[in-house]
């Protein structure tokens, strides 16, 4: 899908302290052939009592904070994670809404997985293309993985961290202009990470910490081979970078940055840069992202916004976001750089803790 005239005016990151991964090694907390394989530094880590929702509305007060006095207030808000906020029966956007002063606009949640940031931004530049009179859409997303729900160093192959990021878009300017996204799913991969658990209302006898790699065994084991599941991930990815590719006119070596799912030096590069067609780590966000550990739905956002703070993103220069969620979803999203980061980002950095 091509875009007109839907822009980032500001991103904005709220990550907490960093805990180190030769920490967790001498802990036992990790596996040293997960660390040597996926090369991370360390992962951020919040406070025990800390909660996604006010995750969120860190990221999106520091967001909104950054567009100065001009803009209109959003008219969309919506807010992504990959579990729930913590309250069942609770409309947790609706508390982000409320803290951050928003009066009148469309407010939801959107379960999209690790994927959920770029799947808001399609949805909100359709509200913001569909509705005339609608002009600024705020996106926020981010998750926490706190024990006994969830081992960060244990539940998967890749390492997680805690942490939000956020992004106002607008149909009035910016600094990067959305050129084109696209969205391909596969819902035959959606056992990966349900495996045989039961569904719902409540199960009772569910086991804590989450295990996602016994989940994605077992569905191998039941349904899918890895070898198939593999081809499907590849194409999946593959298939919507290509419509990007093609709408946009720009290829992959016309691309000057790629910000991409925090998935460790392996994955990255087999199931994210193999796909996309591009050879190496070079000019993507890794870097950033082995620091971070995967934020759930806030990498791509989190990744930009690192970008845009580091002074990387100049007039002229293209910023591919990829983004792959359970389900399976992929999206890619290209912006074209339009106006350097205002000085706000410098003035309105996120707090770190």
């Amino acid at each position: 899908m091509r875009w007109n005239d839907i822009y980032i005016a500001a991103t904005a990151s709220w990550l907490p302290e960093r805990v180190t991964v030769e920490s967790a090694l001498a802990a036992g907390d990790y596996d040293a052939r997960d660390a040597e394989r996926h090369d991370h530094v360390s992962v951020t880590v919040t406070d025990p009592g800390d909660n996604v929702a006010d995750l969120w509305t860190r990221a999106a007060r520091a967001a909104l904070a950054r567009t100065g006095d001009d803009m209109a207030g959003p008219d969309i808000l919506l807010c992504t994670a990959t579990f729930g906020a913590g309250i069942d029966g609770w409309n947790a956007a609706a508390y982000v809404q409320r803290e951050l002063g928003l009066e009148g606009c469309l407010s939801a949640e959107l379960r999209g997985a690790s994927n959920g940031s770029l799947l808001a931004t399609e949805l909100a530049a359709a509200h913001l293309t569909a509705q005339p009179s609608a002009t600024t859409a705020l996106i926020t997303a981010g998750d926490l993985f706190p024990l006994p729900y969830f081992d960060r160093w244990r539940a998967d192959r890749i390492l997680f961290g805690d942490g939000a990021a956020a992004a106002v878009l607008s149909t009035e300017g910016g600094f990067a202009r959305i050129v084109a996204s696209a969205t391909h799913t596969d819902a035959t991969l959606e056992g990966i990470h349900r495996a045989d658990e039961p569904i719902g209302p409540f199960n009772p006898g569910a086991a804590y910490p989450i295990d996602l790699r016994t989940r994605s065994r077992r569905f191998q084991e039941t349904t899918m081979d890895k070898d198939e599941i593999r081809t499907r991930m590849d194409v999946g990815l593959a298939t919507a970078a290509k419509r990007v590719y093609e709408e946009s006119g720009v290829p992959i070596d016309k691309i000057d940055h790629v910000v991409v799912p925090h998935l460790g030096r392996a994955l990255i590069q087999s199931q994210v840069l193999d796909p996309i067609g591009k050879a190496s780590l070079d000019g993507t966000t890794w870097e950033f992202s082995r620091e971070t550990g995967h934020l759930g739905p806030a990498d791509q956002l989190a990744g930009l916004n690192h970008l845009a703070e580091s002074g990387a993103l100049l007039p002229g220069r293209h910023v591919l976001l990829v983004g792959l969620g359970a389900g399976y979803s992929w999206t890619c999203t290209l912006l074209e750089v339009v106006a350097e980061p205002g000085p706000a980002l410098a003035r309105h950095a996120a707090p770190t803790r």
